[in-house]
């Protein structure tokens, strides 16, 4: 892998902000991602603002919409279509919650591929007459585009997936796959969760109609807060599932005051799923943790990212061990190994951190590892 030496300065200078790299080769961030300098400092900074002040809510609340159009920026969207939620399950219930499905209406969803909590919030849906059909995974680990079109129908409402498998690491052509579920008029809502801040996306260009990730994976932020991307054209037709003060369009109205309640409008904006206050040490903790991705360039983590995760598919099978996929799609390589959870343990007694996740055993990487790390768990292997 070849990088430029201003690449190279970019992701050692990061990984230098990782004391966890210390003590141990981390190589699962699609379980959590470990704490960068910068991110435990701003939050260092909030608990003083709480413990000497209590809150600084009116600085917090700008600081808030700065950060919303920086989010935005990175995700390729207009502010008005940034939403923080809690967690990827809460942005992926809340549109599911928002469409309005009725009797008759059908979802896609392939269970093979994704988390299960991509799963649950469609299943709950059956007792309301809507039903969930399944589409299978392809020969070579990803979700195409032709099997979605071999699936949907004039009641298919709802398509959803995830940007990257997070137990094989498959990534499929989101724009491709977009554009068939448009030509039947049908919403498509991808999980994240395992993509952002890791590959690079673009809601715009890639098509999607809504996209819910978490901060605490690739986007190197803290468990607790969520980001909800939400396409502009379609906010008159989503109901939001509860409504408070945070999605009510109140023209600078103080939080304490009533005001016309009786003919209250909800925002247009993707901050109508919004509920209550903000998560502010999340929020700050990513801002912090944006700042970061943005210095490195995601097209830059991407490329880094794939190539040791190339390397890492390519060295496998010459340690005695079979990779889920053939080539490197994403940060994420799983293997088969003879008992893997004895294999996960007695890597993490030697300090190198994976995870298991479906009998497979499942490193992930950003851009704080380097060559050095894989050398360490091929050695070991």
């Amino acid at each position: 892998m070849s990088t430029t030496l201003g690449e190279t300065t970019a992701f050692q200078r990061a990984r230098r902000e990782f004391r966890v790299l210390e003590r141990m080769t981390y190589l699962d961030v699609a379980g959590r991602a470990p704490m960068a300098d910068r991110v435990h400092r701003a939050m260092l900074d909030y608990l003083e603002v709480c413990r000497t002040r209590g809150a600084d809510k009116e600085a917090w609340f700008a600081r808030v919409e700065q950060l919303r159009a920086r989010t935005a920026a990175f995700l390729g969207a207009d502010t008005a279509e940034v939403a923080f939620m809690k967690n990827t399950s809460d942005g992926l219930n809340s549109i599911g919650a928002a469409l309005r499905l009725a009797p008759g209406d059908s979802i896609l969803v392939s269970p093979e591929f994704e988390h299960a909590n991509n799963v649950y919030p469609w299943v709950h849906l059956r007792d309301r007459g809507v039903s969930v059909r399944t589409v299978p995974v392809g020969p070579d680990g990803v979700v195409r585009p032709e099997d979605i079109a071999a699936v949907i129908d004039r009641s298919t409402r709802l398509v959803t997936l995830s940007a990257v498998s997070s137990w094989t690491g498959a990534r499929p052509d989101l724009a491709a796959i977009a554009r068939v579920c448009h030509e039947h008029g049908v919403f498509f809502l991808v999980d994240a969760a395992q993509a952002l801040g890791v590959v690079d996306i673009d809601v715009h260009r890639d098509g999607v109609d809504a996209l819910a990730a978490a901060t605490q994976k690739g986007l190197l932020g803290m468990y607790g807060l969520g980001v909800l991307y939400c396409r502009a054209e379609w906010f008159h037709r989503l109901r939001p599932p509860f409504l408070s003060v945070a999605g009510v369009d109140r023209a600078g109205l103080h939080e304490s005051d009533l005001g016309d309640f009786e003919n209250a409008a909800v925002l247009e904006s993707a901050a109508r799923f919004e509920v209550g206050n903000h998560n502010f040490a999340g929020l700050f903790a990513f801002d912090a943790s944006l700042s970061l991705l943005e210095e490195a360039g995601i097209a830059e983590i991407e490329r880094h990212v794939l190539g040791l995760a190339d390397e890492l598919t390519r060295a496998l099978p010459g340690a005695g061990m079979s990779p889920s996929l053939g080539r490197a799609q994403s940060g994420i390589v799983s293997f088969a190994a003879p008992d893997p959870e004895a294999l996960v343990a007695r890597l993490a007694a030697h300090g190198v951190r994976v995870s298991l996740r479906r009998g497979t055993v499942r490193a992930s990487l950003h851009l704080y590892n380097d060559r050095s790390d894989l050398e360490r768990l091929i050695n070991f292997l």
